[in-house]
C-alpha cells in the first residue's frame, strides 16, 4: 500500500467517526479538521472545509445550548443572550435569533470578510 492509499484510509477513517451519530460536535469539528490536514487533493479539501465550516456552526449551536443550561459553566449558572453573544463576537438578539431558528450559528458574510457582488446592467442597458 502506497503513501496515497493509506492518507485515503485514513481521511476515510476519520471521516467516518466525525459523522458517527454519538460524536459530539466539536469533536466532529476536530476530525474533519484533521482530515483537510490531510487531503492533498484541492477538490477533497473544499469538500472536508465546508464539512468543517458547517460542522462548526452546529457546534457553535451546541456550546450556546450548553451555556445556557449553564453546563461546565462556574458554578453551573446559565450564561445570558449577552454573554453567549459576545464569546460569539455576535449581537445577543442575532444569537437568539440563530439559535431558536436553526441548527447552527454563523457570522454574516461581511463579517467573515466575504465581499457581496453586486450585479449592474451593461452601460448601453443603463441609459
Amino acid at each position: 500500500m502506497n503513501d496515497v492509499d493509506m492518507m485515503a484510509e485514513q481521511i476515510a477513517d476519520l471521516v467516518r467517526r466525525a459523522s458517527a451519530a454519538e460524536t459530539a460536535p466539536a469533536d466532529r469539528m476536530h476530525l474533519l479538521a484533521e482530515a483537510v490536514g490531510i487531503a492533498v487533493d484541492p477538490l477533497q479539501q473544499l469538500e472536508l472545509s465546508m464539512l468543517v465550516a458547517d460542522v462548526a456552526g452546529r457546534a457553535a449551536h451546541d456550546a450556546a445550548g450548553r451555556a445556557l443550561r449553564g453546563e461546565g459553566r462556574p458554578g453551573g449558572k446559565a450564561a445570558s443572550w449577552a454573554q453567549i453573544g459576545a464569546a460569539a463576537a455576535l449581537a445577543k438578539d442575532t444569537v437568539f435569533r440563530q439559535f431558536h431558528g436553526g441548527t447552527a450559528l454563523s457570522w454574516s458574510p461581511a463579517a467573515r470578510g466575504v465581499k457581496q457582488a453586486v450585479r449592474r446592467p451593461p452601460v448601453e442597458e443603463a441609459r
